[in-house]
C-alpha cells in the first residue's frame, strides 16, 4: 500500500489515530522519494472519507498521499505537497507560499468556493474540478427530498414513530407528481439528470439557464426553455442547480416566491446565497409555499439558528449530495488521476481559467 507520509513520526502516529485501523505496509507502492506526485489533502477528515481516498492512493503507486495531523497544514507537510486535494476549507495565497513546489489545486467536485483563483494565477499554479462527476448522487437526492416533501414524509415518520396513526394528517397538502409542473434553473449535468428523473414521473418541465443547451437537448429531454421571468409563475417545483455568483446571488427571493404555486416545493442543492432563506421560511409559515429541500446552508456548518430549521416541510440535510460511497470513490479516482497528469507532464482536464 503506498504510503501516508507526515511530517515527523508523531504526526504519523497522530494521523493514524485519527483515521482509525488502517494498514501501513511500507514494502508496497511508492515511497516519497520515488513517487511521481506528492499529493495533500485538505478536506474533511471523516473516517469513511479517509478510508475511501486511502483506497484510491493504495491503487496508484505513482503518489504518496499527505493527511495533516491537524486541523491545518503545517509548513512541513506542505514543503514536499505538489498537488492539493480539496474537498473543503479556504486555499490562501498564504497557504499556497507555504508549498513552494506547488503545482495544481485539484478541487473533488464542481465548485471552487474558497480557492484564491488570483494569488493561483500569480504562482503559476493550476486549478481543476471534477464537473459532473457528483451529478447522478445530487440528482439522486434531489428527488428523494421532493418526494420526501410530496409526501410529507419526515412528519408521517416521527409521527408513526411516536405511536401515532395519522395517515391523513397531511392529506389535503400532499400531492402526486405526475403532471406538475417542475422549474430548472441551470441545466447542466446535475439539472439533465434530475430532469430526466422528473420526466419519469410525468412532471412537466421547463427551465432557465444563460447557457441555453441545443435543441436537440431539450428535444431528447423533453423539457422547455423559458426566461426566468416566465419560469416561475405556477411552478410547483423549483430546484436550483447553479453556482454562486453575483449574478445569482439572492436570485430567489419574496417577489420571486410569490410567483409560484402555493403547492410548490423549493429545492438548493447548489450553493447557500441564491435562496433568500428568510423570505422562503416566512413562506413556508404562511403557506405559500408548500415545502422545501435543502442541502446547503448560510453559515454551514454553524447553522443554529437558521430560519428553515424551524419552518415547516422542510428536508434538511448537511451538503450530503455528494455523499455516496460511489460517488466519492469516483471523484478521488479521477482527481488522482488527472494530477498524475500533470505530473507526467501532460495537461489535466478541467483547468479553470
Amino acid at each position: 500500500m503506498p504510503q501516508r507520509t507526515a511530517a515527523s513520526a508523531g504526526c504519523v502516529a497522530q494521523c493514524i489515530i485519527e483515521v482509525g485501523r488502517r494498514s501501513r505496509d511500507r514494502t508496497r507502492g511508492a515511497s516519497q522519494e520515488d513517487a511521481v506526485s506528492t499529493v495533500i489533502w485538505i478536506g474533511e477528515k471523516d473516517r469513511q472519507v479517509l478510508d475511501i481516498l486511502d483506497e484510491a492512493f493504495a491503487a496508484e503507486p505513482r503518489a504518496t498521499l499527505v493527511i495533516p495531523a491537524g486541523d491545518s497544514p503545517t509548513d512541513t507537510e506542505l514543503a514536499e505537497a505538489e498537488a492539493i486535494l480539496n474537498g473543503a476549507g479556504t486555499i490562501s495565497a498564504e497557504l499556497m507560499d507555504r508549498a513552494p513546489k506547488l503545482r495544481i489545486i485539484q478541487r473533488v467536485g464542481a465548485g471552487t468556493d474558497g480557492i484564491d483563483f488570483a494569488a493561483a494565477a500569480a504562482r503559476d499554479v493550476l486549478v481543476a474540478n471534477l464537473p459532473g462527476a457528483n451529478s447522478v448522487a445530487v440528482a439522486e437526492l434531489a428527488m428523494a427530498s421532493l418526494l420526501a416533501c410530496a409526501r410529507h414524509l419526515p412528519g408521517l415518520d416521527a409521527n408513526t414513530r411516536r405511536g401515532e396513526w395519522t395517515p391523513n394528517e397531511w392529506l389535503d397538502q400532499s400531492y402526486e407528481l405526475a403532471g406538475r409542473k417542475a422549474a430548472i434553473i441551470g441545466l447542466g449535468h446535475i439539472g439533465q439528470l434530475l430532469a430526466r428523473r422528473m420526466k419519469a414521473f410525468d412532471m412537466t418541465l421547463a427551465y432557465y439557464d444563460v447557457f441555453r443547451q441545443p435543441e436537440e437537448v431539450e428535444r431528447e429531454i423533453g423539457i422547455e426553455y423559458t426566461e426566468l421571468a416566465e419560469l416561475l409563475p405556477g411552478a410547483d417545483v423549483l430546484s436550483i442547480h447553479v453556482p454562486l455568483t453575483a449574478d445569482t446571488r439572492g436570485m430567489i427571493g419574496a417577489e420571486q416566491l410569490a410567483l409560484m404555486s402555493d403547492t410548490a416545493i423549493v429545492l438548493n442543492m447548489s450553493r447557500p446565497g441564491i435562496v433568500d432563506e428568510s423570505a422562503l421560511a416566512e413562506a413556508l409559515r404562511a403557506g405559500t409555499i408548500a415545502g422545501a429541500g435543502f442541502d446547503v446552508f448560510s453559515g454551514e456548518p454553524d447553522i443554529a439558528g437558521n430560519p428553515l430549521l424551524d419552518a415547516p416541510n422542510v428536508v434538511a440535510t448537511p451538503h450530503a449530495g455528494a455523499q455516496t460511497r460511489d460517488t466519492v470513490k469516483r471523484v478521488f479516482t479521477k482527481a488522482l488521476a488527472n494530477v498524475l497528469t500533470l505530473a507526467e507532464g501532460e495537461t489535466p482536464q478541467h483547468v479553470i481559467g
